[in-house]
């Protein structure tokens, strides 16, 4: 049997389409409307041994809850976790484990195991003893391998910003591997003991430069504004980087009102993600979707006007 890694991944609250569709993106392919597709991806931040995983899995364009004994897993080297539903019947499925060989890559796998699904399904009495026997989608996988190591060198942890005209330049080491360069941020602001909260994610493009200029004032607006991080991929983006940053990330993906005109702002945490991405072949049989290799970076800068 297959024994559940403890999520410690933070609440997050989703408002996801039941489908991708495809964007910009240059490297995610949309779901197919005919047969199984995937959408998967590992992202592997800079001096850790923990990935964290997410997948959803597709049938006729249409995302496919688990249900039933049946689980996605994903492998890596030396360790072995279940991905867990972030929300009941929502098929959007996340994890974490440890890898000691990056460059084994990790494999997904959709298994039937029955007594490792209840674990943290509800089911009703008289269904608990019941197993419908293997879904349609087990046997189905994909593996993922990683790029070459994504290192921040500037800008410095913890620097100050006094001014939103300031501008925040980050550097990274480049690499050929890169196929795309992906910057995902979280603004938390503080007042006494109030806090608000908002996330961004955007890709920079497929050109490794190695270098990125964005400005305070474009992180921490002056006015109210609506947060609307409503893209799956950008949402997914932030849901990883809530596993790598200390900060609370109740709401961050969600539609919501910042009042900020209204606050009164002491002083931001801003966190900056940077994601190297890869692209991977998808497995035997899944014919749309994609499968995503990310190595990352972050680092936490101060906003004190």
């Amino acid at each position: 049997m297959i024994r559940a890694k403890k999520l410690m991944l933070l609440p997050v609250l989703l408002s996801l389409c039941s489908c991708y569709t495809g964007s910009s993106d240059s490297l995610r392919d949309p779901v197919s409307q005919e047969g199984v597709s995937a959408t998967v991806h590992a992202d592997l931040p800079y001096q850790s041994n923990v990935v964290s995983v997410a997948a959803s899995f597709y049938k006729d364009g249409e995302k496919q809850p688990l249900v039933g004994g049946d689980i996605i897993t994903a492998a890596s080297d030396n360790d072995t976790a279940i991905l867990r539903s972030l929300e009941n019947l929502s098929g959007n499925y996340l994890a974490q484990l440890e890898v000691s060989d990056s460059s084994a890559g990790v494999d997904f796998t959709i298994v039937h195991d029955p007594e490792a699904a209840r674990q943290d399904r509800w089911y009703p009495l008289d269904e608990l003893m019941v197993d419908p026997g293997p879904g349609e989608l087990v046997g189905y996988g994909t593996g993922i391998n990683f790029p070459e190591p994504l290192v921040l060198d500037a800008p410095l942890s913890n620097e100050i910003y006094t001014s939103r005209t300031q501008d925040i330049i980050l550097n990274w080491t480049t690499s050929p591997s890169t196929e795309q360069i992906r910057l995902t941020t979280v603004q938390t602001c503080y007042s006494g003991d109030r806090s608000l909260q908002w996330g961004t994610s955007s890709i920079l493009g497929t050109t490794d430069t190695g270098t990125h200029t964005v400005s305070v004032a474009s992180l921490i607006p002056s006015t109210n504004f609506v947060n609307a991080v409503s893209n799956f991929i950008d949402q997914l983006s932030l849901i990883i980087v809530s596993a790598i940053v200390d900060a609370y990330s109740f709401g961050l993906v969600s539609t919501k009102d910042i009042s900020i005109e209204s606050f009164q702002l002491e002083h931001c945490a801003i966190s900056l993600t940077v994601f190297r991405e890869i692209s991977n072949e998808l497995g035997a049989g899944i014919s749309g979707g994609y499968a995503i290799g990310s190595t990352s970076d972050t680092v936490t800068v101060n906003f004190r006007p």
